[in-house]
């Protein structure tokens, strides 16, 4: 099966979409990225890798292929390490669900399965609703603004956990302001 997530990727300040395309095949164990990596997104593989296994999932036994289009745009850092991460879930069937085209993903990884701000969030968000992305999961960073964007729905996360429970309809959201908690459902009205 091949899978497929959105995310924001970025050429300067602004925002263009990120199809993040996963293939696995029965075969040696291995992660290949594909669609111009830069290394930071090439070592996305070892976090994805580390933070799936922290969190009970395997990946022995497959070959994951993940292509990242547009192909002929650069793609640089580790925003899209919780967009991959979800792709090699729904390839390999361990999260069995639609999700719409129109759900974005932006985050780095840890290996324990956190997910962390990393630099050009606050151009990417801003970039989303262009994007028609109508919900957008990412981590609460401290340093950036609680944005308020007409039509677009944040959900602040910590944890690539709690992003599947979400997915799944299990997941606890509410309307409070980020504080160091578990998810944040933040419906925006600008």
């Amino acid at each position: 099966m091949c899978a497929k997530v959105t995310s924001i990727g970025l050429k300067g300040m602004e925002g263009y979409r990120i199809n993040v395309e996963v293939k696995t095949f029965v075969g040696n164990d291995s992660i290949r990225i594909v669609g111009l990596p830069d290394a930071a997104v090439k070592e996305s593989k070892e976090r994805i890798s580390a933070a799936l296994r922290s969190l009970g999932y395997t990946i022995n036994g497959q070959k994951i292929i993940i292509n990242l289009s547009p192909s002929e745009q650069k793609k640089s850092g580790p925003m899209f390490d919780l967009p991959m991460a979800i792709g090699v879930l729904l390839s390999l069937d361990e999260l069995v669900i639609s999700i719409p085209d129109n759900y974005g993903f932006i985050g780095a990884l840890s290996l324990d399965g956190a997910i962390v701000p990393v630099e050009g969030m606050l151009p990417a968000v801003l970039s989303a609703k262009k994007l028609g992305i109508k919900r957008l999961y990412m981590p609460y960073d401290e340093k950036q603004p609680v944005l308020e964007i007409e039509g677009l729905e944040i959900i602040y996360t910590s944890s690539l956990r709690e992003v599947i429970e979400n997915l799944e309809g299990r997941g606890g959201a509410h309307f409070l302001l980020p504080k160091k908690t578990n998810l944040i459902h933040n419906t925006v009205t600008t």
